[in-house]
């Protein structure tokens, strides 16, 4: 470990992808930079796909785990809650996709989503308590809401209102960074 860099997969959906962004502006070349800028030395695997919920994470999971990673940001939510998913679906999925990565003996930071108040309150009173709840049970590190780094700022998103712009990503890696060095740490000191 101490003579490679650390491996950090990035795994979710089109908010960890770049969506509408350059390559070199998504979350994982970001947080890489900034890492490098503390004198820690990453390699940060882009495993985004846009539209992809925590079913598609698990068909696909695979994938990102051959890349043979030292820990994994786990970052879906969005697209489930977007396309109404039933609370109680989308906490099996996301279970049986921490449940995986865990095998492998992976640290995970769970980056957590809330849904937008259009959804309707009912399915948010539903759909909230997922992250903070998959948190507890799998005693997880948790970002509990990576729309709140960005969200609702137009200097922050693209046209789309929905999507980060690349100083939107810069905001959003900024606040995950305590987070991913406390991971870093753990990694570090277990071997």
């Amino acid at each position: 470990m101490k003579d490679r860099p650390i491996r950090i997969a990035c795994f979710g959906d089109s908010l960890t992808e770049g969506y509408g962004l350059s390559p070199d502006e998504a979350l994982p070349i970001v947080l890489e930079r900034m890492l490098l800028d503390e004198g820690i030395q990453t390699d940060c695997l882009n495993f985004g796909v846009s539209g992809d919920t925590f079913e598609d994470g698990l068909t696909r999971i695979h994938a990102m785990l051959a890349a043979r990673p030292d820990l994994v940001i786990l970052e879906f939510g969005a697209n489930d809650s977007f396309m109404a998913y039933p609370a109680e679906s989308i906490m099996a999925t996301a279970t049986a996709v921490i449940e995986i990565i865990l095998k492998q003996n992976l640290p995970i930071l769970l980056v957590g989503i809330t849904a937008l108040p259009d959804m309707g309150m009912e399915y948010k009173h539903h759909f909230d308590p997922i992250f903070p709840a998959l948190a507890k049970k799998f005693k997880l590190p948790l970002f509990p809401d990576i729309l709140s780094s960005y969200f609702g700022d137009s200097a922050l998103t693209l046209l789309d209102g929905m999507h980060p712009n690349a100083g939107g990503v810069e905001a959003i890696t900024r606040s995950l960074l305590p987070h991913i060095r406390e991971l870093i740490n753990t990694v570090q000191t277990r071997n």
